[in-house]
C-alpha cells in the first residue's frame, strides 16, 4: 500500500504521462487537475446543468432538496446516436467554427481539412474534433464553444535565443489571455505559470493557468489554459474549461461535517485507529470516489477495481465542500488517510480522494518553478 507521499509523487508522474501521450516529442505539463491514474480519476462525470433547488421552509427553516445520487455505469461509447446529433451543430457549422478559431489563434492561411463527430473519450460529452494542416481543435458539439487547440511547435520558426524571465512570461500570459479571450465571462486570476525546462532561459513553451474568482474564492474546474513559445508568442495550446461553480451556501458547520464523515467512515473503517482530522472548505467537482471505496474498498484502494464493464459516473457539479481528511494511525498495507467531501449546503457526501487535493494544490504552489 503506497504511503500518502507516494500516492501525490505518482500523480504527478501520471499527470506527465496522459498529457505527453498526447505529444510524445514535446515537453510540457499537464493541465492543473488532473491528478492520476487512479480511481479518482477513471470515472467520467456527465455534464447536466443542474442547479441547486430549495425547498419550502418549514417551522421557520429551509429544507435543501439533495443533490447526491447513486453513480451509475457508463460503458465506453465513442459513437453519437441519432438522437443525440439532432441536438448537435452540423458539420458546415462545425467547420465553420474551426476555421473562425484557427484565424483567432494567428492561423490565417490555415483551414479545417477534417472533422468528426463523436464521445469524449471517458465522458458523455458529444463533441467534434477537427484537424488541419497546422492544428488540432475540438468544440462543443452542442454549444459550439471552443474546448481546445493544439498548435505542435513544429509549425513555428523558433527563434535561436527564446529564453525569457519568469516576469516577462508572466505579461505575456495576460497579454495573450486579453488578446485570445476578450469576451469571456467572469473575472480570472493567473493562478500558475510553468514551463517545459528547468530553466527559464532553456524553455522554449511556457503555460499558463487562470482560474475563474468567486470573490475571493477560484473555481479550479473553470479555467483557461495557454501555452505558448516565447519571444514569438504563438500559440502552442489552448484549453478552456467551463464547469461552472454553483456558489452554493454554507448551511452545514465545520463540525457537522466532521460527524458526517466520521461516521461515514467509520461504516467503511470499523477497525482503523483514527489519528487526528482536518477540516477545510473548498470548491470541488462531485465524483463517486466515497461511493466506489464503500462498495469495493480493497479494490478501490489498491487501484484494482474492474473497468470492464464501464465507468461509474455522477453528474458534472461543482460545489462549495467541506474537505474532511481522517488520518489514521499507520498500518501496512493500508492508505494513510481518505479525505471526504461533504458538500457545505445539504451535508450529504458527494465525492472523496485518498489525498487533500488542497495538500496537492499546495505542493504545485509552493514549488518555484510553478509559481505565478
Amino acid at each position: 500500500m503506497k504511503s500518502n507521499k507516494e500516492y501525490l509523487e505518482e500523480i504527478y508522474e501520471k499527470k506527465r504521462e496522459v498529457t505527453n501521450s498526447k505529444e510524445k516529442d514535446e515537453f510540457y505539463n499537464i493541465r492543473f487537475k488532473k491528478p492520476k491514474k487512479s480511481p479518482l480519476k477513471i470515472a467520467a462525470t456527465f455534464v447536466l446543468a443542474l442547479s441547486l433547488t430549495v425547498g419550502a421552509g418549514y417551522c421557520g427553516t429551509v429544507a435543501y432538496q439533495n443533490i447526491w445520487k447513486e453513480p451509475k455505469k457508463y460503458t465506453i461509447n465513442q459513437k453519437v446516436s441519432d438522437e443525440e446529433k439532432a441536438k448537435c451543430i452540423s458539420a458546415e457549422e462545425a467547420n465553420e467554427l474551426g476555421n473562425k478559431y484557427l484565424k483567432q489563434v494567428g492561423l490565417e492561411d490555415d483551414e479545417v481539412l477534417n472533422q468528426n463527430l463523436n464521445k469524449e473519450f471517458l465522458s458523455d460529452e458529444n463533441e467534434w474534433s477537427m484537424g488541419s494542416e497546422k492544428a488540432t481543435i475540438s468544440i462543443d458539439a452542442e454549444t459550439g464553444d471552443l474546448k481546445s487547440i493544439q498548435v505542435p511547435t513544429w509549425n513555428y520558426k523558433i527563434p535561436y535565443n527564446y529564453g525569457i524571465t519568469r516576469d516577462e512570461a508572466r505579461e505575456t500570459a495576460k497579454e495573450l489571455f486579453n488578446k485570445y479571450l476578450p469576451d469571456i465571462e467572469g473575472d480570472y486570476e493567473l493562478v500558475k505559470l510553468t514551463r517545459n525546462m528547468e530553466t527559464d532561459e532553456a524553455s522554449y513553451i511556457w503555460y499558463a493557468e487562470f482560474y475563474r474568482k468567486y470573490g475571493e474564492e477560484i473555481n479550479p474546474y473553470e479555467k483557461v489554459f495557454i501555452g505558448w513559445v516565447p519571444t514569438i508568442n504563438g500559440i502552442y495550446q489552448l484549453n478552456i474549461e467551463k464547469d461552472t461553480f454553483e456558489n452554493n451556501e454554507i448551511v452545514k458547520t465545520k463540525e457537522e461535517a466532521t460527524e458526517i464523515a466520521k461516521n461515514k467512515d467509520k461504516e467503511i473503517e470499523p477497525n482503523r485507529e483514527v489519528e487526528s482530522v482536518t477540516v477545510e472548505e473548498a470548491i470541488e467537482k462531485m465524483n463517486p470516489e466515497a461511493y466506489l471505496r464503500e462498495i469495493q474498498k480493497e479494490a478501490y484502494e489498491n487501484g484494482k477495481i474492474s473497468l470492464e464493464n464501464g465507468y461509474y459516473t455522477t453528474e458534472n457539479r461543482v460545489r462549495r465542500v467541506w474537505l474532511v481528511t481522517i488520518n489514521y494511525v499507520k498500518e501496512e498495507n493500508k492508505i494513510d488517510s481518505y479525505t471526504y467531501f461533504v458538500d457545505t449546503t445539504t451535508g450529504e457526501i458527494i465525492g472523496g480522494a485518498m489525498y487533500n487535493p488542497l495538500d496537492y494544490e499546495k505542493n504545485l504552489r509552493d514549488d518555484p518553478n510553478n509559481l505565478a
